[in-house]
C-alpha cells in the first residue's frame, strides 16, 4: 500500500522493486504500479494493440493478472479479526 495525494492505494508488483511508482486508474480505483522504469511520459496514439510510440507498436500493459494476484495475497476481514 502507498499514500498518494492523501489516498491510500494497493501497489501492484510487475517486477523488482525499485524507487518509481506509476499511479494509474485501473477499474474505476487508483492503483499504483511497483516494478517498472519509466522512459518516457506522454500521450500516445491507440493502435489495434496498444499505443505506437515514434512508429514503434507498444503491447497494451494487462494489469486484470496482476490485480486478481494481489487480491488473492490479501488476508480478508475474517481473517483479521483477533
Amino acid at each position: 500500500m502507498a499514500l498518494v495525494g492523501g489516498e491510500v492505494v494497493a501497489v501492484l508488483a510487475l517486477g523488482e522493486p525499485s524507487t518509481e511508482l506509476l499511479v494509474c486508474e485501473f477499474e474505476g480505483q487508483a492503483v499504483a504500479l511497483s516494478g517498472l522504469c519509466a522512459e518516457r511520459v506522454g500521450f500516445w496514439p491507440a493502435s489495434e494493440s496498444g499505443v505506437s510510440v515514434d512508429g514503434v507498436s507498444v503491447p497494451a500493459l494487462d494489469l486484470s493478472d496482476a490485480l486478481r494476484q494481489f487480491q488473492s495475497d490479501r488476508p480478508s476481514a475474517q481473517e483479521d479479526a483477533p
